[in-house]
């Protein structure tokens, strides 16, 4: 009786996380508003806000090409005011596309026009990417995402970004 209750949990739980069967990311398209923790090292570093606007193209089943805009306003813990910023990001992910939720890891390029009281420049950086899409209905999912860049030049005023986001991704396909 035990192993047949167990059974039985274990299906309605499968069955809840993934009602319907999980979506193909060829030829899909994604736009996800989101908004969260922005924070960098360095003299000019430190904890701030962002506001991104991401989008994913499926390539094929497993691979997509993304594209990142944003917008930062980092307050540095040296007293030289706040820092705005503007990012764009490009790369590729590989999705794990099973269930309902569908994590993602991806590597990319993306350059920073910064802007403080003091200082400004533009820094081109690498950057690795994670995120997770949790589909919701058709259409429609929550999506969480974390970026760390590594700054190619300008390293001696921001050493390193990161950002982790949360928001909406509005799916389309084409």
């Amino acid at each position: 009786m035990r192993a047949r209750t167990a059974t039985l949990t274990s299906l309605a739980v499968v069955a809840w996380l993934s009602p319907r069967p999980a979506a193909a990311l060829e030829r899909e398209l994604v736009l996800s508003p989101r908004i969260g923790f922005a924070g960098s090292t360095g003299p000019v570093g430190g904890p701030g806000a962002v506001l991104e606007l991401g989008t994913h193209y499926g390539l094929n089943d497993a691979f997509s090409l993304y594209g990142v805009g944003g917008y930062t306003m980092v307050f540095p813990y040296a007293p030289r005011g706040p820092r705005q910023g503007a990012t764009l990001a490009v790369g590729v992910v590989y999705a794990l596309d099973v269930l309902r939720i569908v994590p993602y890891l991806g590597v990319g390029v993306r350059g920073d026009l910064l802007v403080g009281p003091l200082d400004s420049w533009i820094t081109p950086s690498a950057e690795a990417r994670v995120g997770l899409r949790w589909l919701l209905r058709r259409g429609f999912a929550v999506s969480f995402e974390a970026a760390y860049a590594f700054p190619l030049v300008g390293r001696d005023l921001a050493a390193d970004f990161l950002t982790v986001s949360a928001g909406v991704s509005f799916l389309r396909d084409l």
